[in-house]
Protein backbone atom coordinates (compact mmCIF):
# COMPACT_ATOMS: atom_id res chain seq x y z
CA UNK A 1 0.00 0.00 0.00
CA UNK A 2 1.39 3.50 -1.10
CA UNK A 3 0.36 6.85 0.06
CA UNK A 4 0.21 9.76 -1.97
CA UNK A 5 -0.80 13.52 -0.79
CA UNK A 6 -1.83 15.55 -3.61
CA UNK A 7 -0.96 19.29 -1.91
CA UNK A 8 -0.35 22.94 -3.07
CA UNK A 9 -0.76 26.20 -0.63
CA UNK A 10 -3.02 27.37 -3.39
CA UNK A 11 -6.37 26.62 -3.46
CA UNK A 12 -8.02 26.57 -7.36
CA UNK A 13 -5.22 24.64 -8.66
CA UNK A 14 -7.86 21.61 -9.81
CA UNK A 15 -6.27 20.07 -7.01
CA UNK A 16 -9.16 17.91 -5.74
CA UNK A 17 -10.18 17.79 -9.10
CA UNK A 18 -6.72 15.84 -9.79
CA UNK A 19 -7.36 13.90 -6.86
CA UNK A 20 -11.08 12.27 -8.12
CA UNK A 21 -10.53 11.37 -11.52
CA UNK A 22 -7.16 10.00 -11.08
CA UNK A 23 -8.45 7.78 -8.34
CA UNK A 24 -11.41 6.76 -10.30
CA UNK A 25 -8.70 6.19 -13.42
CA UNK A 26 -7.11 4.00 -10.60
CA UNK A 27 -9.79 2.02 -9.58
CA UNK A 28 -10.92 1.63 -13.34
CA UNK A 29 -7.40 0.03 -13.76
CA UNK A 30 -8.65 -2.51 -11.09
CA UNK A 31 -6.47 -0.68 -8.27
CA UNK A 32 -8.07 -0.78 -4.70
CA UNK A 33 -8.40 3.23 -4.11
CA UNK A 34 -9.16 4.90 -0.67
CA UNK A 35 -9.43 8.58 -0.86
CA UNK A 36 -8.83 10.59 2.64
CA UNK A 37 -10.09 13.92 2.33
CA UNK A 38 -8.24 15.99 4.70
CA UNK A 39 -9.44 18.98 3.19
CA UNK A 40 -12.34 20.13 5.59
CA UNK A 41 -13.84 22.68 3.09
CA UNK A 42 -15.33 18.92 1.80
CA UNK A 43 -15.21 19.20 -1.76
CA UNK A 44 -13.63 15.76 -2.57
CA UNK A 45 -16.25 14.36 0.18
CA UNK A 46 -19.18 16.32 -2.20
CA UNK A 47 -17.98 14.82 -5.37
CA UNK A 48 -17.21 10.90 -3.93
CA UNK A 49 -19.66 10.90 -1.20
CA UNK A 50 -22.80 11.11 -2.55
CA UNK A 51 -24.27 13.65 0.03
CA UNK A 52 -24.11 16.88 1.82
CA UNK A 53 -20.18 16.29 3.52
CA UNK A 54 -22.01 17.07 6.65
CA UNK A 55 -24.75 14.13 6.63
CA UNK A 56 -21.42 11.68 7.35
CA UNK A 57 -21.33 10.71 10.78
CA UNK A 58 -17.97 9.72 10.98
CA UNK A 59 -14.99 11.76 9.26
CA UNK A 60 -11.75 12.57 9.09
CA UNK A 61 -11.89 14.49 12.20
CA UNK A 62 -13.42 11.52 14.05
CA UNK A 63 -10.74 8.94 13.02
CA UNK A 64 -7.42 11.34 13.63
CA UNK A 65 -9.75 12.29 17.32
CA UNK A 66 -10.56 8.88 18.19
CA UNK A 67 -8.42 6.22 18.73
CA UNK A 68 -11.33 3.50 19.49
CA UNK A 69 -11.72 4.30 15.25
CA UNK A 70 -10.51 2.71 12.39
CA UNK A 71 -10.56 3.43 8.65
CA UNK A 72 -13.13 0.75 8.32
CA UNK A 73 -15.11 2.50 10.50
CA UNK A 74 -15.25 5.67 8.19
CA UNK A 75 -14.57 4.64 5.14
CA UNK A 76 -17.63 4.77 2.26
CA UNK A 77 -17.76 2.54 -0.64
CA UNK A 78 -18.21 5.39 -3.65
CA UNK A 79 -17.50 1.45 -5.60
CA UNK A 80 -16.25 -2.12 -5.40
CA UNK A 81 -12.51 -0.77 -5.91
CA UNK A 82 -12.80 3.05 -4.38
CA UNK A 83 -13.28 4.20 -0.99
CA UNK A 84 -13.18 7.70 0.66
CA UNK A 85 -12.86 8.84 4.12
CA UNK A 86 -15.05 12.29 4.52
CA UNK A 87 -14.60 15.60 5.55
CA UNK A 88 -16.28 18.87 6.61
CA UNK A 89 -15.97 21.62 8.26
CA UNK A 90 -16.71 20.65 11.91
CA UNK A 91 -13.10 18.59 11.41
CA UNK A 92 -11.37 21.86 12.35
CA UNK A 93 -13.57 21.99 15.69
CA UNK A 94 -12.68 18.30 16.33
CA UNK A 95 -9.30 18.98 16.21
CA UNK A 96 -9.11 21.92 18.18
CA UNK A 97 -10.13 19.45 20.96
CA UNK A 98 -6.98 18.06 21.26
CA UNK A 99 -4.39 18.39 23.42
CA UNK A 100 -1.49 21.09 22.08
CA UNK A 101 0.55 18.13 22.47
CA UNK A 102 -1.27 15.47 21.46
CA UNK A 103 0.74 12.98 18.95
CA UNK A 104 -2.54 13.08 16.96
CA UNK A 105 -1.91 16.41 16.04
CA UNK A 106 1.13 14.90 14.25
CA UNK A 107 1.12 11.18 14.10
CA UNK A 108 -2.77 10.55 14.13
CA UNK A 109 -3.16 8.97 10.25
CA UNK A 110 0.36 7.49 10.31
CA UNK A 111 -1.12 5.53 13.17
CA UNK A 112 -4.40 4.79 11.20
CA UNK A 113 -2.74 3.72 8.21
CA UNK A 114 -0.07 1.43 10.20
CA UNK A 115 -3.06 -0.43 11.58
CA UNK A 116 -4.62 -0.51 8.40
CA UNK A 117 -2.04 -2.45 6.91
CA UNK A 118 -2.44 -4.96 9.90
CA UNK A 119 -5.87 -5.42 9.55
CA UNK A 120 -7.67 -7.48 6.55
CA UNK A 121 -8.60 -4.53 4.24
CA UNK A 122 -6.30 -3.87 2.23
CA UNK A 123 -5.57 -0.83 -0.62
CA UNK A 124 -3.13 -0.82 -3.65
CA UNK A 125 -3.17 2.94 -2.89
CA UNK A 126 -4.23 5.89 -0.18
CA UNK A 127 -4.90 9.42 -2.05
CA UNK A 128 -4.94 11.93 0.56
CA UNK A 129 -6.18 15.26 -0.29
CA UNK A 130 -4.89 17.86 1.50
CA UNK A 131 -5.83 21.39 2.79
CA UNK A 132 -4.63 24.72 0.89
CA UNK A 133 -2.44 25.08 3.58
CA UNK A 134 1.54 25.50 4.29
CA UNK A 135 1.22 24.28 7.91
CA UNK A 136 -1.29 23.03 10.43
CA UNK A 137 -2.12 19.51 11.87
CA UNK A 138 -4.08 18.53 8.57
CA UNK A 139 -0.51 18.72 6.18
CA UNK A 140 1.64 17.38 9.23
CA UNK A 141 -0.51 14.34 9.65
CA UNK A 142 -0.84 13.88 5.68
CA UNK A 143 2.87 14.59 5.24
CA UNK A 144 4.01 12.43 8.32
CA UNK A 145 1.93 9.23 7.07
CA UNK A 146 2.40 9.52 3.02
CA UNK A 147 5.29 8.04 0.77
CA UNK A 148 5.19 10.84 -1.64
CA UNK A 149 3.14 14.01 -2.78
CA UNK A 150 1.99 15.12 -6.22
CA UNK A 151 1.93 19.16 -6.69
CA UNK A 152 -0.64 20.56 -8.79
CA UNK A 153 0.10 23.70 -10.27
CA UNK A 154 -2.30 26.32 -12.01
CA UNK A 155 -0.83 26.22 -15.72
CA UNK A 156 -2.27 29.47 -16.71
CA UNK A 157 -1.58 31.82 -13.71
CA UNK A 158 1.85 33.68 -13.83
CA UNK A 159 1.66 33.54 -10.14
CA UNK A 160 1.89 29.43 -10.04
CA UNK A 161 5.79 29.40 -8.40
CA UNK A 162 5.03 31.82 -6.25
CA UNK A 163 5.58 30.17 -3.00
CA UNK A 164 5.96 26.88 -4.23
CA UNK A 165 9.58 26.42 -2.59
CA UNK A 166 8.44 28.11 0.56
CA UNK A 167 5.56 24.57 0.41
CA UNK A 168 8.49 22.18 -0.25
CA UNK A 169 10.52 23.60 2.11
CA UNK A 170 7.47 23.20 4.84
CA UNK A 171 7.34 19.31 3.44
CA UNK A 172 10.90 18.81 3.95
CA UNK A 173 10.83 20.27 7.75
CA UNK A 174 7.49 17.98 8.37
CA UNK A 175 9.35 15.09 6.46
CA UNK A 176 12.53 15.46 9.04
CA UNK A 177 10.82 15.79 12.11
CA UNK A 178 8.71 12.88 11.99
CA UNK A 179 10.58 10.85 10.16
CA UNK A 180 8.33 10.52 7.04
CA UNK A 181 9.48 8.99 4.01
CA UNK A 182 7.69 11.51 1.93
CA UNK A 183 9.10 12.86 -1.55
CA UNK A 184 8.05 14.56 -4.44
CA UNK A 185 6.54 12.10 -6.88
CA UNK A 186 5.89 14.78 -9.28
CA UNK A 187 4.76 18.12 -10.97
CA UNK A 188 0.95 18.11 -12.62
CA UNK A 189 0.42 21.08 -14.51
CA UNK A 190 -3.13 21.88 -14.98
CA UNK A 191 -5.91 23.83 -16.39
CA UNK A 192 -3.47 24.48 -19.29
CA UNK A 193 -4.94 26.44 -22.47
CA UNK A 194 -1.78 25.95 -24.91
CA UNK A 195 -3.05 28.54 -27.29
CA UNK A 196 -2.30 31.47 -24.43
CA UNK A 197 1.16 33.24 -23.61
CA UNK A 198 0.14 33.16 -20.37
CA UNK A 199 0.60 29.41 -20.35
CA UNK A 200 3.48 28.80 -22.55
CA UNK A 201 5.12 31.01 -20.05
CA UNK A 202 3.96 28.80 -16.90
CA UNK A 203 5.26 25.97 -18.35
CA UNK A 204 8.45 27.39 -19.68
CA UNK A 205 9.07 28.44 -16.16
CA UNK A 206 7.80 25.00 -14.47
CA UNK A 207 9.90 23.10 -16.38
CA UNK A 208 12.94 25.27 -16.03
CA UNK A 209 12.67 25.26 -11.87
CA UNK A 210 11.53 21.51 -11.69
CA UNK A 211 13.24 19.75 -14.64
CA UNK A 212 12.21 16.38 -14.75
CA UNK A 213 10.10 16.46 -12.12
CA UNK A 214 7.44 17.42 -14.38
CA UNK A 215 4.77 14.79 -15.71
CA UNK A 216 5.32 14.84 -19.49
CA UNK A 217 1.04 14.98 -19.06
CA UNK A 218 -0.89 18.10 -18.56
CA UNK A 219 -4.41 18.86 -17.62
CA UNK A 220 -5.95 21.17 -20.25
CA UNK A 221 -8.50 23.59 -19.29
CA UNK A 222 -12.09 22.08 -20.01
CA UNK A 223 -15.55 22.33 -19.07
CA UNK A 224 -16.50 19.29 -19.10
CA UNK A 225 -14.23 18.65 -15.63
CA UNK A 226 -16.87 21.04 -14.18
CA UNK A 227 -19.80 19.22 -15.46
CA UNK A 228 -18.42 16.36 -14.09
CA UNK A 229 -17.25 17.67 -10.71
CA UNK A 230 -21.36 19.30 -10.36
CA UNK A 231 -22.79 16.05 -11.65
CA UNK A 232 -20.52 14.43 -8.88
CA UNK A 233 -19.25 11.78 -12.17
CA UNK A 234 -15.82 10.29 -13.36
CA UNK A 235 -15.31 12.43 -16.42
CA UNK A 236 -14.70 9.69 -18.34
CA UNK A 237 -18.10 8.32 -17.73
CA UNK A 238 -19.44 11.73 -18.23
CA UNK A 239 -17.92 12.12 -21.81
CA UNK A 240 -14.74 9.45 -22.93
CA UNK A 241 -14.12 12.00 -25.68
CA UNK A 242 -13.16 14.91 -23.92
CA UNK A 243 -10.32 16.45 -23.39
CA UNK A 244 -10.54 15.79 -19.63
CA UNK A 245 -11.27 12.28 -19.78
CA UNK A 246 -7.53 11.61 -22.13
CA UNK A 247 -5.57 13.87 -20.11
CA UNK A 248 -6.58 12.12 -16.49
CA UNK A 249 -6.22 8.58 -17.92
CA UNK A 250 -2.72 9.72 -19.53
CA UNK A 251 -1.82 11.41 -16.30
CA UNK A 252 -2.83 8.29 -14.22
CA UNK A 253 -0.93 5.91 -16.43
CA UNK A 254 2.18 8.11 -16.34
CA UNK A 255 1.51 8.65 -11.87
CA UNK A 256 1.26 4.85 -12.31
CA UNK A 257 4.63 4.13 -14.51
CA UNK A 258 6.41 6.30 -11.69
CA UNK A 259 5.07 4.28 -8.57
CA UNK A 260 5.74 1.30 -10.22
CA UNK A 261 9.55 2.21 -11.36
CA UNK A 262 10.36 3.02 -7.83
CA UNK A 263 9.26 -0.15 -6.56
CA UNK A 264 11.50 -2.08 -9.42
CA UNK A 265 11.08 -5.48 -10.90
Amino acid sequence: MRIISFANHKGGVGKTTTVVNTAFAFSRMGRRVLVVDMDPQGNATLTLGGVDPFEHDQTIGHLLADKDLGIADCALAVSDTLFLVPANLDTYEQLALLPPNSAKRIFGLREKMDLLRQGEDRYDFVFVDCPPQIEGPLVINAVAASDAYVLPVDGESLYALQGTNHLMQAIEAIREDTNSGIRLLGVLVTMVNPRTTASRLVMRAVRDFFGNAVFKTTIRRNTTLNKANLSRRYICDLDPASYGCKDYQGFAGEMLGRLDAERGP
